[in-house]
């Protein structure tokens, strides 16, 4: 695709500073990363020590200081964000310093076998990435494979190579990969029973030499594909589980992880409540056909894969809305179930039965009437060495733009694993295969933890999916009567964060109970998060016709979210699923909030999509936009499909690429993510290094002039893949605002080409 970059966009100019600090003062317990925002004119070299080594990215500068110099940053008056503990690495179960301390492994998860070879090592920056430090890196014979936060590469290289490598000025640390951290914690002590594996593997070490050497240790049914990852080849295999250790220290091996067992399923009144048609006690209200009339919507000529265990294609409210499938996971007239007939009726039920129930409300009547739905099994096909992408590819061939997912591999938090990673590979690119980038929007219901914390399973943790809990919605009684209590999180939903710290769910909606189509009594009422996600996949492509009717397109996953996100239902003062209170968004329980298709598709303000228009290829560039008048309130989202994070699974931190959202005006600058108690950004702080979503709410602006500005704080993983180069990234952009002395419906999308 051929792009032309806006035209204030900035390529920042890359100058080196003077000198690197030595090995003492460069991390520990005393010091921080400093990054130091729009210093100008101001020369923070000359108040500082002249040891410490200053990277300048062009929008930003990044240096190591101690706590005691910090004042002197203070007395020059320059905005900074101060990063504790900037170098520590997580990797194996173990948070360490790697130029500090080393981390503390049981014998023979700790050290490798003698190798002359290449093999897997990892390497650290002092700072975020550079594209020409990687371009050093290959001169020296050593190839960049994974970005591993804080400023770290997994790498493949022999000895000498990354010894030279060591020496250049960029370096801070090299290492082994150790065996430890291709296996979890809790997996190093298994037994002699043979158990289902799955692996990650250098495609540079040789996939025959790999299985050859697994089947040496005892490995059967082995099975393998290749370029399916970007940067892995993919193994399945059953091995005796005391020979993880052996196999975890073979050359090339970055990963080894149990197949889940305990996966499996997550779970025309709820559509008004999506719709915001409710009265003043919350009570929904018939009429969800006359809303769709208003809005002229119906989700007509979008298809939705519906990946579930399976529908009943000749229900009456679902017989007309059936597409074709072909594929190896596409059911069949005997792989009907009642769980996917259910979550089938909530995307896309026409309600052709004309059942209506006590209340006046159209039985299987679900989100997107137009639609069409494509029935895939997920089982037993995602346990196979790439079968969350094999499902995804599957979709995509089919014509769907959507995949709704109420299930999930696992029902425990395994982290950002190799399930989820696949997840976040196939957002970007559902068909590898194919040439260019084929974007599917994946949304999933959370697990059904029933709250506390990070009660999530997988790929709950994917940075790039669109993660959905659960509210109430009906009680299970006879009539299916409405719970007036719509906006508190039912007892079932899980809780996040994720285990690195991210925040999930992104979003919540109707779960709990919800009453949609049946296999066994023509339509019933089911309660789980599994019947939240289909409300939103519905509503999804309600987004998709609407976009495609106004600018001849569809919008990208990123979009997608970032267009429901800022204008969900804030949940502040209701319940988690604990009977705890929630607080304003953005939190791992609620998310941005509840559903609310009625801002989106029907919007009271003026609406601003800016949809991967601008490609980042290096660290410090950025991108602005004015918006001229006097505004009322704003509402601003970035989203970006991030590049697949490590997929060792645990408590790694599994961003790569970190962008950053900030508005400023009246010479105050609000960072995404920053919230005050009112829920609306505060200004200053510090910007998300963590969340591939963030947020700027802000009202009674005050100011002629309002600039948006992203900026990327990171470049160090491939966003794009099949365009540019090894390091890059786009973004979705979604701005709701009031003007008071002009009204809007809709501002085209910016887009230059």
């Amino acid at each position: 695709m051929t792009r032309n970059y806006f035209h204030w966009l900035i390529l920042a100019v890359f100058l080196l500073g003077l000198a690197f600090p030595s090995a003492d003062a460069d991390g520990g317990s005393e010091t921080v990363g400093i990054r130091v925002f729009n210093s100008g004119a101001i020369s923070l070299q000359s108040a500082i020590s002249d040891d410490t080594f200053v990277i300048d990215y062009g929008s930003f500068q990044w240096m190591v200081l101690t706590k005691d110099e910090l004042p002197k940053l203070d007395a020059m008056g320059v905005t900074y964000q101060a990063i504790e503990a900037p170098y520590k690495l997580t990797l194996g179960g173990q948070s360490f310093d790697p130029l500090l301390s080393k981390p503390d492994f049981a014998a023979g998860w700790r050290e490798l076998p003698t190798r002359s070879g290449p093999g897997l090592r990892l390497i650290q920056f002092h700072g975020p990435t550079k594209e020409e430090w990687l371009k050093d890196l290959e001169e020296d014979g050593v190839t960049p494979v994974q970005y591993i936060h804080p400023f770290t590469y997994l790498v493949w290289g022999a000895a000498d190579a990354v010894q030279k490598s060591a020496q250049r000025y960029f370096v801070r640390w090299t290492g082994d990969y150790l065996p430890a951290y291709a296996v979890q914690t809790k997996n190093r002590v298994l037994g002699s029973e043979p158990i289902h594996f799955r692996a990650m593997t250098l495609p540079q070490a040789g996939l025959d030499k790999i299985i050859a050497a697994l089947e040496a240790l005892g490995a059967s049914q082995v099975a393998a594909s290749s370029g399916f990852d970007p940067a892995f080849d993919l193994v399945s295999f059953i091995l005796p589980g005391d020979q993880l250790q052996a196999a975890a220290s073979l050359p090339g091996v970055y990963s080894i992880q149990p197949v889940p067992t305990d996966g499996g399923d997550r779970g025309e009144m709820s559509n008004q409540i999506n719709a915001g048609k409710i009265d003043a006690s919350n009570r929904a209200i018939p009429g969800y056909q006359t809303w769709l009339a208003q809005v002229n919507l119906s989700g007509h000529g979008v298809i939705i894969a519906n990946v579930d265990s399976g529908i009943l294609e000749t229900h009456p409210d679902l017989v007309n809305r059936m597409a074709g499938c072909i594929g190896s996971s596409c059911g069949t007239s005997t792989t009907a179930s009642n769980h996917g007939t259910h979550t089938a009726g909530i995307m896309a039920g026409d309600g052709s039965s004309g059942v209506i129930d006590s209340f006046g409300f159209l039985r299987g009547l679900g989100m997107a009437p137009g639609a069409k739905l494509v029935e895939q099994v997920y089982d037993p096909i995602y346990r196979q060495e790439n079968g969350m992408l094999t499902l995804m590819t599957e979709s995509y061939r089919n014509g769907a733009v959507i995949s709704g997912n109420s299930w999930g591999p696992s029902g425990t938090p395994q982290g950002y694993d190799y399930d989820t990673r696949l997840v976040d590979i196939g957002v970007r690119d559902a068909d590898p295969e194919t040439p260019g980038n084929q974007a599917l929007t994946f949304v999933l219901s959370i697990m059904n933890g029933k709250g506390g914390t990070s009660t999530q399973g997988t790929p709950d943790e994917a940075k790039n999916t669109f993660t959905i809990g659960s509210t109430y919605m009906q009680n299970d009684d006879s009539t299916g009567s409405q719970r007036l209590n719509i906006n508190d999180l039912s007892y079932n939903t899980a809780h996040g964060p994720a285990l690195d710290g991210r925040m999930i769910p992104h979003m919540v909606a109707p779960g709990c109970y919800v009453d949609s189509t049946s296999m066994t009594s023509l339509h019933g009422l089911m309660c789980g998060t599994s019947m939240a996600s289909p409300q939103v996949s519905g509503a999804a492509a309600l987004f998709h016709e609407q976009y495609r009717n106004r600018f001849g397109q569809d919008p990208s996953p990123a979009l997608v979210k970032a267009a429901f996100l800022p204008v969900a239902h804030d949940l502040m003062g209701n319940k988690d699923a604990d009977g705890g209170i929630l607080g304003h968004p953005f939190d791992a329980k609620q998310g941005w909030g509840r559903l609310d298709a009625d801002a989106v598709l029907d919007p009271a303000m003026s609406v601003l999509y800016y949809d991967q228009e601008t490609l980042f290829h290096n660290t410090g560039e950025f991108w602005g936009f004015p918006i001229k008048g006097e505004l009322d309130e704003l509402r601003a989202m970035l989203v970006w499909t991030d590049a697949p994070g490590h997929g060792l699974g645990g408590d790694a931190s599994a961003w790569v690429n970190d962008l950053d959202l900030s508005v400023s005006f009246n010479g105050q600058t609000y960072y995404g993510n920053n919230f005050g108690a009112d829920g609306f950004s505060v200004p200053g702080g510090s910007p998300d290094m963590m969340n591939n979503t963030e947020g700027v709410f802000l009202r009674n602006l005050n100011s002629d002039i309002v600039t948006i500005t992203v900026t990327a704080a990171n470049i160090a993983g491939d966003g794009v893949p099949n365009l540019g180069d090894d390091t890059d990234q786009d973004f979705a952009l979604a701005v709701y605002y009031s003007l008071s002395d002009k009204t809007y419906k809709y501002i085209l999308p910016i887009i230059y080409r």
